[in-house]
């Protein structure tokens, strides 16, 4: 009896089993109906156990995650529905719970409605450049997908899932790659491209180059003023966020700034502002 506890695997997780399911999967359904059934693991947690599911909770997924107005929504219903299926026919779960995914119908009309406060998320400024190394970041981002897919597969064969580093080192990097791929594209979402040229008025903005001196020294540099998400100090990008970026941000030839740093206040003489 010792030894056979020994070797009793742990219960299946939706992330083990999303594992197992994009397997099934043809490489073009990697990026629709995988993506669809990843947004869903995410939401519900990847640690969660598969055998706790209820109708109840993929119901309220289904109510708080697919609105009527978007135009994926019987896409994303039927990439659900088929996952479901999968967790019945694999016996991960006693029933098919994809009867609960639906698209919520609005409200019959002469109803009372809540007002909808709409919140519109703030644009992000940033260079062509940046913008193109997030799009083929995200590229390779998508094309590790399948690799990480069968990297946690092979582990996975190792039933004994408690001390199985390998499957731990698999699961984290698959894990980074969807929160990574996550924070991209929300980011490409809503990234708005800058040109610093259009602007005749001479004063900087995101891509310009400033050249600046610091007046206690006479050292000279250039900073190249990006978003934070294209930062890179050893490039001398600076974001627009940072103290000196919201100092050099706007400037002209000539100006002087000062920039409080934790170790006192640096003045700077702006020298030029080139695109």
């Amino acid at each position: 009896m010792i030894e056979e506890s020994a070797t009793e695997t742990a219960p299946a997780t939706l992330f083990d089993v999303l594992t197992e399911y994009l397997e099934t999967l043809t490489p073009a359904d990697h990026n629709t109906r995988g993506t669809y059934v990843r947004k869903y693991v995410d939401y519900a947690g990847g640690d969660f156990q598969v055998s706790l599911l209820t109708g109840a909770r993929v119901e309220l997924y289904a109510e708080s995650q697919i609105k009527a107005s978007d135009p994926r929504a019987a896409d994303r219903v039927a990439a659900l529905k088929a996952w479901f299926v999968y967790l019945k026919k694999k016996s991960y779960t006693e029933k098919n719970l994809g009867v609960h995914i639906r698209v919520r119908k609005s409200s019959a009309r002469g109803a009372k409605r809540a007002p909808v406060v709409e919140h519109e998320e703030a644009l992000i400024e940033m260079t062509e450049d940046g913008l193109e190394s997030l799009k083929h970041e995200l590229d390779e981002l998508n094309g590790s997908v399948s690799g990480l897919v069968e990297a946690v597969a092979l582990a996975r064969e190792d039933k004994d899932f408690r001390e199985n580093a390998p499957l731990d080192a698999a699961r984290e990097a698959m894990v980074f790659n969807q929160q990574r791929r996550r924070e991209v594209e929300e980011t490409l979402k809503r990234a708005v491209v800058v040109d610093a040229r259009a602007d005749v008025s001479g004063a900087s903005s995101v891509g310009s180059i400033v050249q600046v001196r610091r007046l206690d020294d006479d050292l000279e540099v250039a900073y190249q003023l990006v978003s934070a998400h294209e930062a890179d100090a050893a490039e001398k990008k600076i974001s627009i966020d940072s103290p000196v970026g919201k100092e050099l941000l706007g400037r002209r030839a000539g100006d002087q700034v000062s920039v409080y740093a934790p170790k006192g206040v640096i003045e700077f003489e702006i020298k030029s502002v080139s695109r």
